[in-house]
């Protein structure tokens, strides 16, 4: 349609977490007909080397020129902001932002707030090695006035695993993967926990029958969701809802 917004999507990084985006776009547009949904254009650039593998020096292959050049081509596109699905991918925000003259919404930093919102205090991260190595999480809920949580050793490689051999892999993850993790940052006081890996919105989207929600332990916020609102805001669409962070009372919403 011409005149509306168009909302760009740097995807690609993982394709599971570029359609779990566009879905949870969709699932969360207030929209009673195709043309109340918010108008993408998706870069789906799987090309886009691994960016845990570079930051933790496993790898040469920096994702930023890549990164820069598709955010270039949906300025030109004519776009009016970008979204990235890639929550390592923010290490490289700065940059990326400055190559264009439209807003790359800073997905990290509004996953913060919605922990603030939420009335988190020590908020458990679960995010890649990358994410973690290079505290892509920590300056943005610290600058909130939380307290970042890493997990240790073995949880940090549990959830390594349920990204890269589960989703990245294409087997099928369920929120029964992911409970076992969220009660561990429980275990070490967290009053909240960040799903800061795009992917690990898939386990928590894919409930498993008989099997209780992350939330049903701890709050969650999924960055997937905290991203697909703010996409909506610049779309000028309206939300079907408006919170950001689920708990057993206010139950996950895709």
């Amino acid at each position: 349609m011409v005149g509306k917004p168009l909302v760009g999507i740097i995807g690609g990084v993982g394709p599971a977490a570029t359609a779990r985006l566009s879905m949870t776009i969709v699932d969360r547009t207030l929209a009673s007909c195709d043309q109340d949904h918010v108008r993408t254009l998706v870069a789906n650039d799987t090309t886009l080397p691994d960016r845990s593998a570079f930051i933790l020096g496993r790898s040469d292959r920096s994702p930023l020129p890549g990164l820069i050049a598709d955010a270039r081509f949906l300025e030109e596109s004519g776009c009016c902001a970008i979204a990235l699905p890639c929550n390592t991918a923010h290490h490289f925000w700065s940059e990326v932002q400055a190559s264009v003259e439209i807003p790359l919404i800073n997905m990290v930093r509004e996953t913060a707030l919605a922990c603030k919102t939420a009335g988190m205090r020590n908020v458990g991260v679960l995010a890649t090695e990358g994410t973690i190595a290079v505290g892509v999480y920590d300056e943005a809920l610290k600058e909130a006035g939380l307290n970042p949580v890493h997990p240790d050793a073995d949880v940090q490689k549990a959830v390594t695993s349920l990204i890269y051999d589960g989703v990245k892999a294409g087997k099928q993850v369920t929120s029964a993967h992911l409970n076992p993790l969220v009660e561990a940052m429980k275990q070490r006081g967290c009053d909240g926990v960040i799903l800061g890996c795009t992917e690990l919105s898939e386990a928590a989207a894919n409930a498993e029958y008989g099997a209780p929600a992350p939330q049903d332990i701890l709050p969650v916020v999924d960055s997937i969701i905290v991203l697909a609102n703010r996409v909506i805001d610049a779309a000028g669409a309206t939300r079907r809802y408006t919170t950001t962070y689920y708990t057993a009372a206010e139950p996950y919403k895709a």
